[in-house]
């Protein structure tokens, strides 16, 4: 196949806000406890924290994490999660029916993330919680004041408020399996009312309301968004790509993270609509409201839901195939930089996790690698690249004229780097891809991250953790105008330095 990149440096599309490159770690067990917080592990630090999984974790430099769930966030109780921990209850998770300990609650959730770099995103129950149980989490997290659970934070140990910045307003709430599943109506007039009391207690916070998933838009959205807009900023959808049985699995992979992208175009869409019409009397006019996604991934071919380290322990769930995935969708939220600006890719540890860890040990999985790789090659700019390539589709998903090559092109005007992330999602066909750079001068050197295995369906495992995993090495021989052979099956990004 051939194909033709056309780049001009000049032709900034939008600035790329790093909160995309976020993450989200549920605390059903083996997630945050069990996976990351196991204090009788030998690799455990003061904090019980495994350094080998947080590790892994923190080399991803995540921006944010969001965190107690998902689906097992809405029977959440945070109370139960913080003081002394020999008081903590055991109780059970509703959500899945399973014992689940409070041992790592808000105050080590929060010191972790600090550790790492990351802002907490704390994801408020609407199943079994209340919006008074919200208001006192809030305070106890970020309140200055000299009440109840303020002081309650202080009693703990900690005088200065926490003053974290992301909430989230349930989950999945359009969704027959979740708890506190509501009509679109419901959910509107419900996280209207606490967002709205959530700001005048911290006006400073960020707030997320449920937008919606691949297959509940755009109905749910149109009916949300007109009655959060005045007090969130923030409306998240959820999008998992399944290997449908009977299709064309490699296909209907790699089309799931356009049809996400089409989802990102429609709900900000209907931000639009709702931002340009006249506020209704005695309501607030719409915030500058943005897209999220909240949690994303391919999903595995068998259910995300059964797996616990007891009763089905996590192994080995990805192919490279899916890191194709992960990189176009990254590639998406770069180009669509303008309409998402926060992403939380589901999850950091096990189930559908970046790091799986089980009694053998802990390893990277494929998808893991397109994240690391956006991270360190990827600039804050946009750029509004010209592509033309061969085409494909997804009659199933009725997903038409996909390209093959899907392309992301970033600038980093001050380290003067052009970084031209390319993804073939061809399982057997190269393509030769001419690239040409106006109105910039090349220099001859550049570097190249290739994510790559001669077969697309590579795994990683604890006994051969790098089987699938990027190598770096620097070229020459580049310039304004070059051809570069992208492999079958291939992820990589191209740095470019400019005079």
């Amino acid at each position: 196949m051939k194909a033709r990149i056309k780049i001009d440096p000049e032709r900034i599309a939008g600035r790329i806000d790093p909160n995309i490159y976020g993450q989200f770690m549920c605390r059903r067990a083996g997630c945050s406890e069990g996976g990351l917080y196991d204090p009788e592990h030998p690799s455990a630090d003061t904090y019980g924290i495994r350094q080998d999984v947080s590790g892994m974790v923190a080399d991803l430099k995540p921006p944010l994490v969001r965190w107690p769930g998902g689906c097992t966030g809405t029977s959440y109780h945070w109370m139960d999660g913080v003081g002394p921990k020999a008081a903590r209850p055991k109780k059970i998770d509703l959500h899945f029916g399973w014992p689940a300990s409070y041992d790592f609650g808000t105050v080590e959730f929060i010191e972790w993330c600090r550790r790492v770099g990351a802002e907490p995103h704390m994801n408020l129950a609407m199943g079994t919680g209340s919006l008074d149980e919200a208001l006192s989490w809030l305070e106890y997290c970020n309140s200055t004041w000299d009440t109840q659970f303020a002081n309650l934070r202080r009693q703990h140990g900690y005088e200065d408020p926490f003053g974290v910045k992301y909430w989230q307003l349930g989950n999945e709430n359009y969704g027959p399996w979740e708890i506190g599943h509501s009509t679109a109506t419901g959910y509107a007039e419900e996280a209207r009312e606490w967002s709205k009391v959530m700001r005048r207690l911290d006006p400073s916070i960020k707030m997320i309301a449920v937008g919606g998933h691949d297959h509940y838009n755009p109905d749910w959205a149109r009916t949300v968004i007109p009655e959060v807009a005045p007090y969130v900023d923030y409306i998240a959808f959820h999008t998992y790509w399944n290997e449908p049985s009977g299709d064309d699995p490699w296909t209907a992979i790699m089309s799931g993270p356009d049809e996400a992208g089409q989802l990102i175009g429609l709900i900000h869409q209907i931000i639009q609509t709702v931002k340009h019409k006249r506020p209704e009397p005695r309501k607030g006019a719409p915030r500058d409201l943005k897209v999220a996604c909240t949690e994303w991934n391919a999903a595995p071919t068998d259910t995300m839901m059964r797996h616990h380290p007891e009763f089905r322990p996590f192994g080995p769930t990805y192919h490279l195939r899916e890191a194709l995935a992960v990189a176009s969708f990254l590639n998406i939220m770069q180009r669509r930089c303008n309409q998402i600006t926060l992403s939380t890719v589901a999850q950091s540890i096990n189930v559908v996790g970046l790091v799986m860890v089980n009694d053998q040990g802990a390893w990277r999985e494929p998808v893991y690698w397109p994240l690391w790789m956006q991270v360190r090659h990827s600039g804050p700019l946009a750029l509004d690249a010209w592509v033309a390539c061969d085409r494909f589709s997804d009659h199933k998903r009725r997903m038409f004229d996909m390209p093959y090559l899907d392309c992301s092109c970033t600038l980093d005007p001050d380290a003067k780097k052009l970084h031209i992330s390319m993804v073939n999602r061809s399982e057997a066909e190269p393509i030769d891809v001419d690239i040409c750079v106006q109105d910039a001068l090349v220099k001859a050197e550049g570097q190249l991250a290739s994510l790559y295995h001669v077969d697309g369906m590579a795994m990683n495992s604890p006994g051969d953790p790098d089987n699938v995993s990027v190598v770096e090495s620097r070229l020459s021989d580049l310039g304004e105008s070059f051809t570069w052979e992208l492999k079958p099956h291939a992820y990589e990004i191209l740095t470019l330095e400019l005079t």
